[in-house]
């Protein structure tokens, strides 16, 4: 590689993972309130598969080649940014819709990035951003989780990314966790503090008399109308999935005391910080699938 190009994974055309392929394209150039970083490790989420397989062309477009990744974690080699001077171990996330990170280096503002705990590999690093912020905001922010307020939480979808996370951070703050999942991952939630769980194939969530404070919908495949029962008097059902019907349960939602919520996770330097700082404590722990 010159010093002008970069090693990066793209793909010319939206499709499986075989459109993917490794090229070398230029290499980006920083402007004020940036760095460059040097990539150690990227990591992939649902939201690259479906970007790869066109499902959000109306945000992406169609023109190629495109990059992908939004997670990664490495070491400042360029900066504009006077607290990240050159040598530095970040961790971040992009926003948009446009990912970057499979690639030799990356450009992050400072927003999207958190300085990597010492003890935190750069693999574990890059694992939790894109998972990590989305839980954190989905129950704080639209939840309305607080430390030990003795609140129920239920967790549809409780075995992915960002459901493993919620897991963590729902128990980090005291609450009671429902979990749905299928049967053979029941060991694995037990084991990350989860109090009860359901297997989805077996029982309906929503035929049950449960009352939670948060249902947080990371599969995606519950609606509000249908959770509505499940939430107490003030509860907040949260989604993670761009759908119709979801901007439709917001807005019916503010008729009413039970909440209907999507989350739109955002970079933010504080909360990737926070994510590192519970990572380098044991708090928490990258669940890194394969």
């Amino acid at each position: 590689m010159t010093e002008t190009t970069r090693k990066a994974a793209v793909f010319d055309r939206y499709g499986d993972s075989d459109v993917l392929r490794i090229a070398e394209i230029p290499r980006p150039t920083i402007s004020a309130g940036q760095i460059l970083v040097k990539v150690k490790a990227a990591a992939i989420n649902p939201k690259d598969t479906f970007i790869r397989k066109g499902r959000f062309k109306r945000f992406t477009g169609n023109d190629f080649p495109k990059t992908t990744g939004f997670d990664f974690a490495g070491v400042v080699v360029e900066s504009l940014i006077e607290d990240l001077p050159m040598g530095m171990p970040v961790f971040g996330m992009l926003d948009g819709w446009h990912g970057a990170t499979c690639a030799e280096y990356v450009v992050a503002t400072r927003e999207q990035v958190a300085i990597k705990p010492e003890n935190v590999s750069f693999v574990e690093a890059a694992a939790i951003p894109l998972v990590g912020l989305t839980a954190l905001q989905a129950l704080r922010d639209d939840g309305k989780l607080r430390k030990n307020a003795s609140q129920a939480v239920c967790i549809n979808g409780a075995s992915g990314g960002v459901g493993t996370m919620a897991v963590q951070i729902a128990k980090l703050h005291g609450a009671t966790v429902t979990a749905t999942a299928s049967e053979h991952n029941h060991d694995f939630l037990y084991d990350l503090g989860v109090d009860t769980c359901l297997d989805y194939r077996q029982t309906d969530i929503t035929q049950t008399h449960n009352q939670f404070d948060i249902f947080f919908d990371v599969f995606g495949n519950t609606k509000y109308q249908q959770a509505k029962s499940l939430l107490k008097l003030s509860g907040t059902w949260v989604s993670t999935v761009i759908k119709l019907h979801v901007f439709v349960s917001v807005m019916l939602s503010k008729l009413t005391r039970k909440s209907a919520k999507l989350v739109v996770v955002k970079a933010n330097q504080a909360d990737l910080q926070q994510l590192g700082n519970w990572l380098a404590e044991g708090a928490i722990r990258a669940i890194i699938h394969e």
